[in-house]
């Protein structure tokens, strides 16, 4: 074993591109800044030797919940009524297998960014 090896997998970086994953759940957890985003559970599906980077959406702010609203739309739901619509198609998903698309918005930062594009089970 080597003095590294604890850190391999920061070395390991999926390419921008699109990639097929399935939605094992959510969870909401408060942050240190105080924020409770949206955190996803997803599997990449393919042969793949590098993890997915985690994927949150800040519903929290107007600007996040609206791209959130994007995506669900982009996977065929309509606009919730309410919070507890919201949890409700959020439950729906978990198992589906949807198209994403992963793309390094800061390269210098790290900072990557995925986007649900499509329900494809």
């Amino acid at each position: 074993m080597g003095l590294f090896d604890d850190i391999e997998e920061k070395f390991m970086e999926l390419e921008d591109g699109n990639y097929v994953v399935r939605i094992d759940g959510f969870s909401r957890e408060r942050t240190v800044t105080g924020a409770k985003p949206l955190r996803w559970e997803l599997t990449l599906l393919n042969d793949h030797s590098s993890p997915l980077p985690t994927k949150f959406s800040h519903i929290e702010t107007n600007a996040g919940f609206q791209i959130l609203l994007r995506e669900l739309k982009s996977l065929g739901y309509n606009k919730p009524a309410n919070s507890r619509e919201l949890e409700e198609i959020l439950n729906s998903l978990i198992g589906c297998i949807v198209e994403v698309h992963l793309n390094t918005t800061n390269r210098e930062e790290g900072y990557r960014e995925i986007k649900l594009l499509r329900k494809l089970y």
